[in-house]
């Protein structure tokens, strides 16, 4: 232990609390494990213990031009002022000299220029691995802003019993795909057929898909299918397949000139999935069905649907756009008629007047 002999002198150390501007005049008292800071005053209260802070924490600045050094400790206010030739040789040795700053300052600039390039090289190979880099509370943030944008554009439909049916609707599915963050679900007075996923396990779904599905069972096929995309990530990964360099460099506080965030979400609102995805969102859904014990013949039924009414094209059907032949969709999709209902009658009509106009 070094004792008061390793002290330093008073007529020279300073400690200010951070409280206020006042200067106390101190003797540091360097132990195995911790420093204290006594005040000397010369008066009543003289040798009285300031503070004592953990060697483990305390952070020691550069050796100004007069020989001086300050001392402080991470998590606690105040600081020391006092002459470097007053520390203690293993305290003096964790002084970094500008040299060693210079080494400090390449090592982690090398370090983060090959880590932005191992990154970049993710986004453009492997869009998928990629997006499991992105944390949880990044996704969130941007499926916030995309809400906001989609959302905005619109009229929330409001309805209790209709919120509640596609609440516990989606809770059943998502509980079947092995979801653990609550979906939170969202219907919009918009005419486009169309439900759409948004990173952060969200999910919109648009007045025109209400009226365009003939019964329960089709319209939770559609969520089955979007379901899948959810469990899987498919908005990240699309994200990062379309603006990857744009979204690592945010999400790494990097600002390239590219992008920022909030670009990022108008961008993510135009995105489409592979083909690929949807095959495997298809497929996906129809299980998450036929776990969910509910009939899962609701997604093909969809699909027929919409073939008689607009064509195999289904170009008016935004759901569709972009996608696999909707011929081939419904092949691959037919589930069986055995299981629940989706909704009970009442539910579904509550559903269908969510915007009012059912």
């Amino acid at each position: 232990m070094e004792t008061a002999s390793a002290e330093a002198r008073a007529d020279r150390t300073r400690y200010y609390d951070g409280l206020s501007a006042a200067a106390h005049a101190a003797t540091l008292r360097w132990r195995d494990e911790a420093l204290s800071i006594d005040r000397v005053d010369g008066g009543e209260g003289g040798g009285r213990e300031l503070a004592v802070w953990p060697l483990a924490r305390l952070s020691i600045g550069e050796i100004d031009p007069d020989g001086r050094v300050a001392l402080s400790c991470k998590g606690q206010p105040g600081r020391v002022s006092m002459d470097a030739a007053a520390l203690p040789p293993r305290i003096a040795a964790r002084i970094a000299t500008p040299r060693t700053r210079r080494r400090q300052y390449l090592g982690w600039t090398l370090v983060g220029v090959v880590s932005l390039g191992l990154a970049f090289a993710l986004v453009v190979r492997l869009p998928a691995v990629a997006a499991t880099l992105v944390p949880r509370s990044v996704e969130n943030h941007l499926g916030e802003m995309v809400e906001t944008v989609v959302v905005n554009q619109h009229r929330v439909c409001v309805n209790a019993d209709g919120q509640r049916a596609l609440e516990q609707l989606e809770a059943r599915l998502a509980g079947a795909a092995g979801i653990a963050q609550p979906i939170r679900l969202v219907v919009i007075d918009s005419k486009t057929v169309n439900a759409v996923t948004l990173p952060g396990a969200r999910m919109v779904i648009m007045r025109g898909l209400l009226q365009e599905v003939d019964s329960a069972d089709q319209l939770a096929g559609v969520m089955a299918h979007e379901t899948g995309h959810i469990a899987r990530r498919d908005p990240v990964v699309a994200l990062i397949r379309g603006a990857g360099i744009s979204l690592v460099s945010t999400t790494l506080g990097i600002n390239l000139g590219i992008a920022d965030v909030s670009s990022l979400a108008g961008q993510l609102v135009n995105l489409s999935y592979s083909r690929d995805m949807e095959r495997l969102a298809d497929a996906n859904g129809v299980a998450y069905l036929q776990a969910s014990g509910l009939r899962s013949d609701g997604l093909a039924g969809f699909f027929a649907l919409t073939s008689r009414k607009h064509g195999n094209a289904g170009s008016t059907v935004e759901f569709l756009s972009d996608h696999p032949r909707i011929a081939d969709r419904e092949k691959r999709s037919q589930g069986s008629p055995l299981g629940e209902s989706a909704l009970t009658p009442k539910q579904w009509a509550a559903v269908r007047g969510m915007c009012g106009k059912p």
